[in-house]
């Protein structure tokens, strides 16, 4: 009979990169966010403490995910830019669906959180599959 500890050890073993994915997105969701309150307080710019935010939070997750959730074993000039890119194109997305949102009278606060719907879902097969795939 298998006792619970095996279980959940065989459990988590087998799945224990979306754990890692879950940890760190969840650490770099909190990042992004304090961080585009906090500049947009101040400054007023979607676009821009979108930027900031994004930059701070996805360097922090570029890193974690190339050492620890995917163990990549990628250059950083292979994964970098394969990153920065899918970074590029989410930012652009979330900054717009935001700057649509407060257009709409959704205050900035929540409305930083909708794109995050979106993203989170589809960014784990994207970081996967296709920024830090195993070389086979």
């Amino acid at each position: 009979m298998l006792s619970v500890n095996r279980i959940f050890i065989f459990w988590f073993s087998k799945y224990s990169t979306y754990f890692r994915w879950a940890a760190v997105g969840t650490a770099t969701a909190v990042i992004d966010y304090t961080v585009f309150i906090a500049l947009y307080k101040y400054i007023g710019s979607i676009f821009g403490s979108n930027l900031v935010a994004a930059a701070t939070a996805t360097t922090f997750n570029y890193l974690t995910h190339h050492r620890w959730t995917f163990e990549s074993d990628q250059q950083h000039a292979t994964s970098g830019v394969k990153y920065l890119l899918n970074l590029i194109f989410w930012w652009i997305v979330s900054s717009s669906i935001i700057k649509m949102l407060v257009a709409l009278g959704v205050d900035v606060k929540l409305a930083k959180l909708a794109p995050l719907v979106l993203i989170v879902p589809v960014n784990y097969f994207v970081l996967n599959q296709v920024v830090f795939k195993k070389k086979v």
